[in-house]
């Protein structure tokens, strides 16, 4: 069974894509909710990131606000990478875990692994064949304005990921999402086909 690595930049598609191939027999292992879910209150990850953050990051709730930690490390690129440290081998450890069981299954097509930081962490080894979404930097941050994001937390969030030039470059497909949802559908189709 074929894992297919879905990544590329922040807003380029990589979701809905990811959501496109699932309705085609995929099974779908989100790196992004893997990473919401390890820092829920009492997971191991959660502690060392309030120890390391301090408790201004949580709600009342005592769950970590996430957007206050996002503005923290994405000023500072020494405090993602600490950040990082804490979440990604626990994120690594779920995904390999959920590829297993996908596997063992066997009622799936193929899997999706669907994660922004496929290259960044080191994980594109996990997957048979690598699909960037990509799209122009215009775009991407007019995508993420329109999701409330300020003009320049949208080019910290998108500078902070490695170039989609240089991902595109390590991937064996490229999918362009620049225009609408009916074409996107198309060229999924297309990979399927391929497939």
């Amino acid at each position: 069974m074929k894992v297919l690595g879905i990544t590329g930049g922040i807003a380029t598609g990589k979701t809905t894509v990811s959501k496109i191939l699932k309705r085609y027999g995929g099974y779908l292992i989100s790196a992004d909710d893997i990473a919401h879910r390890i820092i829920l209150p009492k997971k191991k990850a959660y502690k060392k990131i309030v120890k390391q953050f301090g408790k201004e990051i949580l709600n009342k709730n005592l769950t970590i606000n996430r957007k206050k930690l996002a503005d923290i490390i994405f000023k500072k690129k020494k405090l993602r990478k600490i950040l990082e440290n804490i979440t990604h081998p626990e994120i690594i450890k779920t995904i390999k875990k959920e590829i297993k069981k996908a596997k063992k299954g066997k009622k799936y097509k193929f899997i999706i692994l669907e994660a922004p930081l496929l290259f960044e962490a080191k994980i594109s080894n996990l997957a048979d064949l690598i699909i960037v979404v990509a799209c122009s930097k215009k775009t991407q941050i007019k995508r993420l304005i329109k999701k409330g994001f300020s003009k320049q937390s949208a080019e910290n969030r998108i500078s902070s990921q490695i170039p989609l030039s240089k991902k595109i470059k390590q991937a064996d497909i490229v999918i362009y999402n620049e225009k609408n949802l009916k074409l996107l559908r198309k060229n999924v189709k297309k990979i399927l086909n391929y497939l």
